[in-house]
Formats: structure tokens, sequence, C-alpha cells
């Protein structure tokens, strides 16, 4: 188990300590640090991965086909703002041990973003290119840029064989601002590595690392994600604005009994 206690240079709260402690080993947070990636097996039990499963696509027959969705009709969509549609993601916010993974690695104070995206089954083709999640990052790197780290936590619901496609991560990518792919490309890079899912597995990965999705079969069933995002608290994001909003978000109940920390994670620390 690695632990950090944190002072927090807050003058006005007397300077005080955090100690993070997460079941992830030294082992574990040098080959995250190294490769970009780590992967998770049984993050979530299968009984809550099913359950999960069944309220994403709940939420994308509502969503889909409507002013504003990130729908492609019988191929995918993607939905924003879990944690104001249902609160059976709420649990969520405290999940182990990727959460003291990411305040490990990003410092004690962290916000956590959530949105999932489905397939639908029995489309071939259907695929995501080579992207980062960060495309602000120069090369070469300016004196005073701040690099923008963040951990996204990628948690399957279904399993993910060849039929529905492997992820593809090419190692080390989050330290490279001199790659370019051409936007679109799903073409075999030089290195990359591919992953399968049970429900429930995870992988959590640096933001800026270069990854895809192998394109489909005719043969691919669902293929529901989670996608939590760790960002450091201080940082904003205007992502919450995106696709379907709802008429009451349900944050604003769980806000009423919240303490400090969670009122942290939703994205609520001011300085």
């Amino acid at each position: 188990m690695a632990k950090t206690k944190f002072v927090l240079n807050d003058q006005a709260s007397g300077y005080p300590t955090r100690t993070v402690a997460t079941t992830a080993s030294r082992l574990d947070l040098d080959r995250f640090l190294g490769d970009g990636f780590l992967v998770q097996r049984g993050l979530l039990g299968s009984h809550m991965a099913a359950e999960m499963a069944r309220a994403v696509l709940t939420l994308a027959t509502a969503e889909a086909g409507r002013p504003g969705s990130e729908y492609l009709p019988d191929q995918s969509i993607y939905i924003r703002g879990l944690l104001d549609k249902d609160t059976l993601f709420h649990s969520l916010l405290h999940l182990e041990p990727s959460l003291s993974l990411a305040r490990t690695l990003l410092g004690p104070q962290v916000r956590m973003e959530l949105e999932a995206r489905m397939n639908y089954p029995g489309k071939a083709g259907v695929a995501v290119p080579w992207h980062g999640h960060l495309p602000v990052i120069p090369d070469p790197l300016p004196p005073l840029f701040c690099y923008p780290h963040q951990v996204h936590c990628l948690i399957y619901l279904d399993r993910v064989t060849e039929s529905e496609g492997a992820l593809c991560i090419l190692p080390g990518s989050h330290e490279r601002p001199d790659i370019q792919i051409p936007l679109g490309d799903n073409s075999d890079q030089e290195g990359q590595v591919e992953l399968f899912f049970e429900p429930g597995d995870a992988v959590l990965i640096h933001a800026n690392a270069w990854h895809r999705t192998v394109p489909s079969s005719a043969a691919a069933g669902y293929r529901r994600l989670l996608l939590i995002g760790y960002v450091p608290s201080w940082i904003r994001s205007d992502s919450q604005q995106l696709g379907i909003r709802p008429e009451h978000p349900l944050t604003a109940d769980l806000a009423l009994g919240a303490d400090a920390e969670t009122m942290e994670l939703m994205g609520g620390l001011q300085w």
C-alpha cells in the first residue's frame, strides 16, 4: 500500500494535512506513469456492472435522437452528466482504488466527471479512431506551460471481445507531444497494446495517452462503458454543458447532505 501525507498550502485554513492511502502498489504507480495506463480487473462486481449497464441503456433510450444528443443512429450514443440522471451512479463518487490512485498522482484535491458511451449491437464498423483527450499540448513545451494531467477510468459494463473490437493504447504516448496521427486514422500503430474486457473490468489511462477502438463486426453485442474523469479541483470544465441536460439535476439533492469531500468531488472547491 502506498501512503502519502500532503500539506495543503491553504493559509486561511491553517495549512491542513491530508493523508491519501491507496492499495495500488508502487509498481502499479510506476507502471501507470511509464505506460500511461493500468488495467484493473474486476473493479466493479458483476451484479453492479449489470445494474449500471441497464441504467445506461435506459438513459440511452430516453435521449436517443433528442435535440442536443450525441447520437449516431444504430451506432453509438454518448451520455453526459450521469450523476445528475440516476442516483445509482452516486456510489462511484468514492470508487476505490481508482479515487485514491488519482489523488496520489494528481494531488489530494480532485473533482470527478462521469459520462457513458454505448455502442449498439449487431453493427459492423463502429469504432473510435486514434485520439487523446487533451488536445492543447504544444511541441516544444513552453517553460511555464501547465501540463494538464488527468486520470481517466474506463469501466466496461459488457464483455469486449474481437467482435466488439479491442481497445488499443500506445504505451508511453502520454509523454510524447510530438506524436501526430491524422484525424480519423484507425490503422495499427507500432507498439500498440490490445485490451479485452469482462463486465466490471476497467482501465485507468492518462488523459493524453493515444488510444482507439478496433472496428466492430456484425456479431458485436452491446458495448457500454462508463468514463470517470479525475481532474485537479482547481481546473474548471465546460463539459457538463454538453449533451442532454436534466430538468432536475440530482446532484442538487445530493449536495444538501453532502460532506466537504463529496462536495469537492462534485466540483465545489472554492478558494
